[in-house]
C-alpha cells in the first residue's frame, strides 16, 4: 500500500512517515507534501492507494484536496488530520468520500489501526474487481465460443467484447501428432493462449479460447490502420512457443472481418488455413488469403457441425441446472436458448440417446439421491428443491428410479 502524507507542518509528516514506514513491511511512503497544491503534483506522477492529510493548509487545504481525490482518484482512501473539532468539517469530509476523520493529537496506535483498516479494505476491493474481472472474461469467452460456432445470442452483450475497428482469428496446433512428454492437451493448450495472449497484447486486444485439440486467439484490433507484418508476428511467436514448451506449432490466420456477426466464418477460415498445414509442413503460418481457392474437405464442416451441437447440448443441460425446482419442459429451455424446439428435442436425443423428458427425470433423481444424504434434509424440501412440487408422485417415481423410497433411502444413511 502507497501512503503519501499531506501536511503543512514538517515535523508531523517526519514523524508519520517513519511510524507508518517502519509499521508494516507492505506499506511504503510514496511522498509527502506540504499542501493540496503539491500533493495533487504527487497524485498525477505516481500510483497513491491512501492519503493522510491535515485539513487546515494554505493554498489547497485538506477539504478541497479530498474532493480532489473523491472525483479523480475514487480508488484511493482518504483519511483526514485535523486540530478542529468541528462536526462541519467532519459532514463535509463525509460528502467528498473520506470514511476516516481523526482529531489531533492522535495516539499512534489509533492512526496504525486506520491503517491497517485501510490496507484490509483495499485488499478486499482489489480481490473482488479481480474477481469480477475473471468473471467478465470467462463469460466473454464463454459468448465468443458460441459465436465461433454458429450459435445465436439475440441479446448478446457486445461491451463485453475489447474496443475493436475490426478482428481476425489465429487458430493454433500442433504441428505433430504427439502430445509432449508431461503435459496433457487441456495444460498445453492452456499455456499456449497465456503465451499468445501476452506476445499480442502489444499489438491488439487478443482473446484465448481453449479447444481440445488447439488453442483459438481472436485478435480485436482496436485501430483503423491494420497491424503490420501479421504473420511475421504470428512466425515469432510459435518460434517462441516451440522454444519454451519444446514441440513445434503451426498456425491458420483468418481474413480480416468487421461484424461479430461473421465470427463463425472467420473460425471456419483459420481453422482450414491450420488444416491445410498439415499436408504442406514446408510452412507453419498460413494465411487463408492464399488457400482460398481451394475447397474445404467435408469432414472439417461436419467437425464443426458436431462441435456445435455438443455446445447447444451443453448449454441445454446448463439451462436446466439452474432451472431445476421449476416445472421445465423442452419449451422453456428453448425459448431461453432461442431455439427451435424440435430441433433442440432431436439434437438432445441424438447426441445422449434418450429423450429430454426421460433425461431431465433421471437428472432429478441423481440430484435428490445427493441432497437425500443430508438427513436433516426433509423428504417434501428435497421434492421441492429437484422440481417436484407433490412428495408423493416424487417418492413413487423415486422408488421406480432406485428401488427403495426416499425415507428408505434417508434411513439406510443414517
Amino acid at each position: 500500500m502507497n501512503i503519501l502524507i499531506v501536511d503543512d507542518e514538517s515535523f508531523v509528516r517526519r514523524s508519520l512517515s517513519e511510524m507508518l514506514g517502519k509499521a508494516d513491511g507492505k506499506w511504503s511512503i510514496i511522498g509527502s507534501a506540504q499542501n493540496g497544491l503539491e500533493a495533487v503534483q504527487i497524485l498525477q506522477e505516481n500510483q497513491v492507494d491512501m492519503v493522510i492529510s491535515d485539513i487546515r493548509m494554505p493554498g489547497m487545504d485538506g477539504l478541497e484536496l479530498a474532493r480532489h481525490i473523491h472525483e479523480n482518484y475514487p480508488h484511493i482512501e482518504t483519511v483526514l488530520l485535523t486540530g478542529y473539532q468541528d462536526f462541519h468539517y467532519a459532514r463535509q469530509a463525509i460528502r467528498h468520500g473520506v470514511r476516516e476523520y481523526l482529531v489531533k493529537p492522535t495516539p499512534i496506535d489509533s492512526i496504525l489501526d486506520i491503517a491497517a483498516k485501510v490496507y484490509e479494505r483495499l485488499e478486499q476491493k482489489k480481490q473482488r474487481n479481480q474477481l469480477s474481472q475473471l468473471r467478465e472474461k470467462n463469460l466473454l469467452e464463454k459468448r465468443l465460443y458460441d459465436l465461433i460456432y454458429g450459435i445465436p445470442l439475440p441479446y448478446f452483450d457486445e461491451t463485453l467484447v475489447p474496443a475493436f475497428c475490426s478482428y481476425t482469428i489465429l487458430t493454433v496446433t500442433l504441428q505433430g501428432e504427439a502430445v509432449p512428454h508431461g503435459w496433457s492437451e487441456q495444460t498445453l493448450y492452456s499455456a499456449v493462449i497465456n503465451i499468445l495472449e501476452e506476445w499480442f497484447n502489444l499489438y491488439v486486444n487478443p482473446v484465448g479460447i481453449q479447444e481440445e485439440q488447439e488453442a483459438i486467439l481472436l485478435l480485436f484490433n482496436p485501430k483503423i490502420e491494420l497491424v503490420e507484418n501479421e504473420e511475421e508476428l504470428t512466425i515469432e511467436v510459435l518460434n517462441k512457443l516451440t522454444s519454451i514448451l519444446k514441440s513445434p506449432f503451426c498456425a491458420g490466420i483468418s481474413n480480416r472481418h468487421e461484424p461479430l456477426s461473421e465470427l463463425a466464418l472467420a473460425y471456419r477460415e483459420s481453422l482450414q488455413a491450420c488444416r491445410s498445414i498439415k499436408k504442406n509442413q514446408k510452412k507453419n503460418v498460413i494465411h487463408y488469403r492464399d488457400i482460398a481457392m481451394c475447397s474445404a474437405p467435408p469432414q472439417l464442416d461436419e467437425q464443426l457441425q458436431v462441435k456445435a451441437k455438443r455446445r447447444v447440448i451443453s448449454m441445454m443441460i446448463e439451462a436446466m441446472e439452474k432451472r431445476l425446482k421449476e416445472n421445465l419442459s423442452l419449451k422453456m429451455i428453448a425459448d431461453e436458448l432461442y431455439m427451435n424446439p424440435t430441433y433442440l428435442g432431436r439434437v438432445f436425443k441424438e447426441d445422449i440417446g434418450e429423450g429430454f423428458s426421460s433425461f431431465l427425470t433421471k437428472h432429478r433423481i441423481k440430484k435428490a439421491i445427493e441432497l437425500l444424504n443430508d438427513v436433516t434434509l426433509k423428504v417434501y424440501e428435497v421434492s421441492e428443491q429437484v422440481g417436484f412440487k407433490d412428495p408423493a408422485y416424487f417418492s413413487l417415481l423415486f422408488k421406480k428410479y432406485t428401488g427403495s423410497t426416499p425415507q428408505d433411502y434417508q434411513k439406510q444413511n443414517k
